[in-house]
């Protein structure tokens, strides 16, 4: 997929910011770009917050022991969180071209472990540019 100059200005921007630790760049700027062509700014930031609380969860999740209290809560939160964000970028691939809905499909669609932490890997991405909002709105109330 082609991106705009504006979506490449604002994934290089995003790059800068997490000191080159995007881990799905090319992923994020197609969710951008397709959520920017289609006007669909609700869309994108439904898919940004769910990636970042996936990205919360899955990160508390490592740090805790596999016998402890409460666990399978936060298996069932990234298994909800996962299953939400699939759902978002099989609406954002049916509005792509088919090499990047064969990507899609191939990396965050399907049943698997992989594609699980390919969501994972980009919550983490997705949890940087919810911050970066973050940051930027505290800003303008200044």
């Amino acid at each position: 997929m082609q991106l705009s100059n504006d979506t490449l200005a604002v994934v290089n921007y995003l790059d800068e910011y997490t000191g080159g630790n995007l881990r799905k760049k090319n992923d994020i700027g197609a969710v951008i770009e397709i959520c920017a062509t289609y006007n669909e700014p609700e869309l994108l930031n439904r898919i940004i917050f769910t990636g970042k609380s996936l990205w919360n969860i899955a990160s508390k999740l490592r740090k805790v022991n596999p016998s402890a209290d409460g666990i399978e809560l936060l298996q069932k939160e990234v298994e909800r969180c996962s299953t939400e964000l699939s759902g978002y970028l099989s609406e954002i691939a049916g509005a792509a071209d088919d090499d990047l809905k064969k990507r899609f499909d191939d990396i965050y669609l399907q049943l698997t472990r992989g594609a699980v932490k390919n969501l994972i890997d980009l919550g983490h991405d997705l949890a940087k540019i919810k911050d970066l909002q973050t940051i930027l709105r505290q800003k303008s109330k200044e």
